[in-house]
């Protein structure tokens, strides 16, 4: 039996984030009320460090990812012009994936 073809699966990109930086993914985004799209790549994201395995997402979830970096940082040490090395890190790994 043929398997169907996902686009999406075409699509998804490696999001080289390591256990600690899933974990702090997972720890902003279980603070606030969040959408349904936010709801399914935070259960990836909870799957891949529960499983310890490679992270893979779309170019748009990637960018919703992005927004939650920016909604994060923008708001603590001074305007974002301070962060700690996880957060950083997390910043440039999924910056260096492609722009918006």
């Amino acid at each position: 039996m043929l398997t169907p073809f996902l686009f999406e699966d075409v699509m998804k990109k490696l999001v080289p984030l390591n256990g600690i930086e899933m974990s702090t993914l997972i720890r902003w985004r279980s603070e606030i009320l969040n959408w349904p799209d936010d709801i399914r790549i935070l259960n990836k994201i909870k799957e891949a460090h529960a499983n310890d395995s490679d992270l893979y997402l779309t170019p748009f979830q990637i960018g919703l990812v992005r927004g939650w970096c920016e909604q994060e940082l923008s708001g603590h040490y001074g305007g974002g012009v301070v962060v700690n090395m996880e957060e950083h890190s997390i910043l440039k790994k999924i910056n260096s994936l492609g722009e918006r």
